[in-house]
């Protein structure tokens, strides 16, 4: 199932792939009638992994030299999302009504399908080590769409490959770029059959993000931005080839921890993150906070840190449910133009023309 070809304690960096715009984690191939897709180190720290998927159409023959690969027939028709993520895709497609269960409905942020879970329509199908595969079989899916952030995920995708259950994992949430992660909808469009409108939704979408990207580049000023809150004294920021310092760079930011090589989360001090915030005049992604006394609330310490004095605080919450679920990392997915519209209002006032923000709110 997996194609592992060697290991090196470096990451490396390979040019995108054939075919992609930017996406580095996933390719697709055009056979004799049918189609090859292969996911890239599909988890943190993979390296040189590949998984392969043959996609044949419905009622065609299986091609002499594919038994026993990993075999989906296609176009799907019954899906279940063990990501809140990968909703956006098929709502974008067109595939709302395709989906019938969901790993932790709670979470849920789009309307039409929080219609369809209060119908009965979908269903919880579990998490993690509690994954309820009696139900997942009763279901009967063309198609699980699975996610892992280290190798235990091959448990999971033997698990459904005994049962019978096609599987496929989808890695959009390791790409380094805005575009990169939205460009998985292309990937996704080939398992219904809409290998064109796929293209021409991320077409669109990378039109408009790069138009804004090419506005931003006109401010006369960039701030400095710092990003999170720590959470039990443990401060995570994204490393500087992260995908939300892209987006801080493309809204004409300077993101803080922009020096430090990695594009994976990492841990520091207190006085580290008073260090890096010193310049900052904007703070953003703060957690679940809703005002500056639910800050307080959380370490009294801070109405002494001169960030959360001097700088503009943003959270990225503003589309939340009560069960936790946050749109900003549902449909943002998809939707980076929008989310770098936001950046751009909050870090260059007067730059677009004046709208409500999508994902951002103000914490005062």
């Amino acid at each position: 199932m997996l194609v592992i070809q060697s290991c090196h304690p470096e990451r490396q960096q390979p040019a995108v792939p054939e075919g992609n715009h930017y996406a580095m984690g996933f390719t697709i191939q055009q056979d004799e009638g049918y189609s090859v897709l292969k996911v890239r180190n599909p988890w943190e720290q993979a390296r040189n992994v590949e998984v392969e998927y043959y996609l044949i159409p419905r009622g065609d023959t299986l091609p002499d030299g594919l038994t026993g690969k990993n075999i989906i027939r296609v176009p799907v028709r019954r899906v279940i999302c063990l990501s809140t993520s990968h909703l956006a895709f098929l709502e974008a497609l067109g595939e709302a009504e395709s989906i019938s269960g969901i790993s932790g409905i709670r979470y849920v942020s789009n309307p039409e399908i929080e219609m369809r879970i209060a119908e009965g329509k979908i269903t919880d199908v579990g998490y993690g080590p509690n994954l309820d595969y009696e139900g997942i079989i009763r279901q009967k899916p063309d198609l699980v769409m699975v996610y892992g952030v280290d190798n235990e995920i091959v448990g999971f995708l033997d698990k459904f490959r005994d049962l019978g259950i096609p599987a496929v994992i989808l890695a959009e949430y390791l790409e380094e770029t805005p575009l990169g992660k939205a460009e998985w909808i292309r990937f996704t469009a080939e398992f219904f059959g809409k290998a064109s409108k796929g293209d021409s939704i991320f077409s669109e979408i990378e039109t408009k993000y790069l138009k804004l990207a090419n506005k931003a580049g006109q401010a006369d000023e960039r701030p400095f931005v710092m990003v999170g809150l720590p959470y039990r004294d443990v401060w995570w920021i994204p490393g500087g080839r992260s995908y939300l310092a892209q987006l801080i760079a493309d809204a004409g930011g300077i993101y803080v921890g922009r020096d430090n090589p990695s594009h994976e989360s990492y841990v520091i001090s207190r006085e580290k993150a008073i260090t890096l915030s010193s310049e900052a005049s904007i703070w953003i992604n703060t957690g679940n906070v809703a005002s500056k006394s639910d800050i307080i609330a959380a370490d009294s310490r801070f109405s002494q840190f001169p960030l959360f004095r001097n700088a503009r605080i943003y959270n990225n919450n503003k589309r939340s449910t009560p069960g936790g679920g946050m749109d900003f990392w549902e449909s943002g997915t998809l939707r980076p133009d929008l989310i770098l519209s936001d950046l751009i209002r909050i870090f260059h006032p007067g730059l677009l023309p004046e709208e409500e923000l999508t994902y951002y709110r103000e914490i005062k």
